[in-house]
C-alpha cells in the first residue's frame, strides 16, 4: 500500500510482492526450459550429428562441430547457448537460411489466433456446462453434462481431429479440413484444441458456483429482492471466477505447446507446425528458437492469468 494524502491510504489493486514472485517464478521456468533443451541436445552425443547428412563425406562432422562450437568444453557451450538465447543471436536456420527467431515469431500470430479461439470455446462450453450442473433443479442435468465433458477428456486429440474431419469435411462437406485464411478454417482446429479445457473448467466452475450459491451474501442479496440477472452476474458468477481462472491459467499455459499436434493435422501455419518441420529437417537453430518462444509464451500466459485471478479474488495474492 502507498499513502496518497495525510490520513488517507491508497491500496494497490495487487500486492507487489505477489506480482514480483510470479515474475521471478516465470523467469526460473524459462531458464529451466532453456537448460533442459541444452542438455537434450547432448542426450545422444554430439549435436552436430543431427546437422549433417548420413552420407556426409569424412571430416564433415568435425567441420560442423567447429562451426557451431560443439568441440568446446560443455560448460563453455552452455554459457554460449544461454547468451545466444538472451541476445536472440542464433545461427541462421539451416533450411530457410534466415534468422530462426524471426521465423518463430512470424508464426506466433496464427498460433495465438488458434489458441484464443480454442480458449474461447473451452471457456464458453465449460462455463455453460458448469453453470447448468450447479444451478439446474433436474438431477439429470446436474450430472450428465459434467460426465459427458469428462468422457470427452479421455478422447485423444488426434483421434478427435480425425473424427471431426471425417464428419464435417468428408461426409457433410461444410468445413475445410486443412489450411487457413478464413473463419471456417479455424472451426475444426479450435474445437479440437478447446475440448481439452472443457472438463476442468466445468468441474471447477461448478464447484465454485455451488459454494457461492450457499454463501451468506448471496442469500442476503436474494432476500433483498436483487434482480436475478444482476445477482447472477455480479454476486454469483463474479465471485466464482477466481478459482476458475487459476485452473484456466494452468491449462492455457499448454496452448502453444499443445497446438503442435493440432496444427500438424490441420496444416495450420503456426509455431507448432514450424517446430515439427524443424525437427524433421534437423534444423537445430530453428528448434531452439521455437522452444524459446513456446517457453516464454507459456510463462506470459500463466502470469497474465494469475494476475487476473488475483484481481477477481484478492485472497489469492495474500
Amino acid at each position: 500500500m502507498v499513502t496518497a494524502t495525510p490520513g488517507r491510504v491508497l491500496r494497490l489493486p495487487l500486492n507487489p510482492r505477489y506480482v514480483g514472485g510470479r515474475v521471478l517464478t516465470g523467469l526460473i521456468a524459462v531458464w529451466g526450459a532453456i537448460t533442459l533443451v541444452f542438455f537434450a541436445l547432448y542426450s545422444s552425443g554430439n549435436p552436430a550429428v543431427m546437422l549433417i547428412a548420413p552420407d556426409a563425406p569424412a571430416g564433415e562432422l568435425e567441420r560442423v562441430s567447429r562451426l557451431y562450437g560443439f568441440d568446446r568444453p560443455l560448460y563453455e557451450q552452455y554459457f554460449r547457448f544461454v547468451g545466444a538465447v538472451l541476445t536472440g543471436e542464433f545461427p541462421d536456420s539451416l533450411r530457410y537460411n534466415s534468422d530462426p527467431l524471426v521465423l518463430a515469431l512470424s508464426r506466433l500470430a496464427p498460433s495465438a489466433t488458434l489458441g484464443a479461439a480454442a480458449l474461447l470455446f473451452g471457456v464458453v462450453a465449460g462455463g455453460a456446462i458448469g453453470y447448468v450442473a450447479a444451478t439446474s433443479e433436474r438431477p439429470l442435468l446436474r450430472r450428465l453434462p459434467v460426465s459427458v465433458a469428462t468422457i470427452l477428456d479421455a478422447i485423444p486429440g488426434f483421434f478427435l481431429a480425425v473424427l471431426l474431419v471425417l464428419v464435417f469435411s468428408v461426409t457433410l462437406h461444410v468445413l475445410p479440413s486443412r489450411g487457413s485464411g478464413s473463419l471456417a478454417h479455424l472451426v475444426l482446429p479450435s474445437i479440437t484444441l478447446g475440448i481439452f479445457f472443457v472438463p476442468s473448467i466445468s468441474r471447477v466452475f461448478r464447484t465454485a458456483l455451488v459454494e457461492v450459491l450457499d454463501s451468506d451474501h448471496v442469500r442476503t442479496a436474494r432476500a433483498k429482492g436483487l434482480h436475478p440477472i444482476r445477482l447472477t452476474l455480479r454476486h454469483v458468477v463474479g465471485n466464482s471466477l477466481g478459482s476458475t481462472l487459476n485452473v484456466l491459467g494452468i491449462q492455457a499455459g499448454v496452448l502453444l505447446g499443445g497446438a503442435v499436434v493440432t496444427e500438424s493435422i490441420f496444416s495450420w501455419p503456426g509455431i507448432g507446425q514450424l517446430s515439427v518441420n524443424a525437427v524433421q529437417n534437423r534444423d537445430y537453430p530453428l528448434v531452439i528458437a521455437c522452444v524459446l518462444v513456446i517457453a516464454v509464451g507459456f510463462v506470459l500466459i500463466n502470469l497474465i492469468v494469475d494476475v487476473l485471478a488475483a484481481l477477481f479474488d484478492p485472497r489469492i495474492a495474500r
